[in-house]
């Protein structure tokens, strides 16, 4: 499956249509009243729990990984010849480098406000175009780099593969107990986690024969 082009292309517009419909639905009926039932959470152990599990995804840790694995992988490349190894280490920082990248660049352009925002002065919705963090909303971040993250976890480790996307699902929960994103936020964060999680793989080990 992740080696062929064909199937993952049509997987990807699949689950990309139904990530949308989804979207839309929960922007349309579900957001609000989620975000405001967590925003009745605040100061509750809930919330103090919901921070420690968001802090494992944090953009300074995520961004160490993806350093890490890429240096590492570029030396043993160099060092030893291309191997499963190598080539794991470069997946890891290409699936979480390409998912940061895009979902900054998503951010900026949708400038989608924060729940913040929606219970200081009601603002929902998107505002297209900021650079501002309280307009940063969509899609999660947090979420993005999880999923990108542990989904090549899984897919380097397809026997251990439950526990990392468990972690993932919780951190991109966490997120709206916190009150930084909406439910719509994380689905599309995800999606974009495991899509270039999953090219990713491909890209690296198509055609591929490595030795260990």
């Amino acid at each position: 499956m992740f080696r062929d082009s064909d199937k993952l292309g049509k997987l990807t517009i699949i689950i990309g249509i139904l990530t949308l419909i989804s979207i839309v639905l929960f922007y349309q009926l579900l957001d609000l009243p989620i975000a405001k039932g967590a925003h009745a959470l605040k100061g509750s152990f809930l919330v103090t729990l919901g921070k420690g599990i968001s802090a494992l995804a944090s953009e300074h840790v995520v961004q160490t990984i993806t350093f890490a694995t890429l240096l590492t992988g570029v030396c043993d490349a160099v060092v030893n010849g291309q191997s499963m190894r190598s080539r794991s280490l470069l997946f890891i920082a290409l699936a979480t480098g390409s998912a940061m990248l895009i979902g900054d660049e998503l951010k900026w352009f949708f400038a989608r406000c924060r729940p913040l925002l929606f219970f200081e002065d009601g603002s929902y919705g998107f505002t297209w175009f900021s650079d501002k963090y309280l307009k940063h909303s969509f899609p999660s971040g947090h979420t993005l780099r999880a999923f990108s993250l542990t989904c090549s976890v899984a897919l380097l480790l397809p026997k251990r593969r439950c526990l990392p996307l468990i972690l993932a699902v919780l951190i991109g929960l966490s997120r709206v107990v916190v009150g930084k994103h909406y439910p719509s936020d994380v689905i599309f964060g995800a999606f974009i986690g495991m899509t270039c999680a999953a090219w990713s793989y491909y890209f690296i080990f198509k055609d591929t024969r490595c030795s260990r």
